[in-house]
């Protein structure tokens, strides 16, 4: 099954060094991308900057941060999301 949700547990806080994840994220075509943790807020803005890109090639991908919320509430957000692809779920931990 290919996983079309990816949840990314933020401890460490955005880096510009992990934008090479943020874009691996999307040329694997996921469909929810949702951080949680340290950052979150900051890791959906940049996810969405990077998508968006310059306008001409830009990629399609719902993102959500979770302030405030437990790593367990944002993977059965994640679980619950229905999606038009496969329903499997990534989650890494940064």
């Amino acid at each position: 099954m290919k996983n079309s949700r990816f949840v990314l547990i933020s401890e460490t806080g955005y880096q510009s060094e992990h934008d090479e994840i943020l874009k691996a994220v999307l040329e694997r075509g996921f469909e929810l991308f949702c951080a949680v943790g340290k950052d979150c807020e900051l890791w959906e803005e940049v996810m969405d900057e990077l998508a968006v890109g310059d306008g001409i090639d830009s990629r399609y991908i719902t993102t959500t941060s979770h302030p405030g919320e437990s790593e367990e509430e944002v993977i059965e957000f994640a679980k619950s999301w229905i999606g038009e692809g496969e329903s499997g779920i990534e989650i890494v931990r940064i």
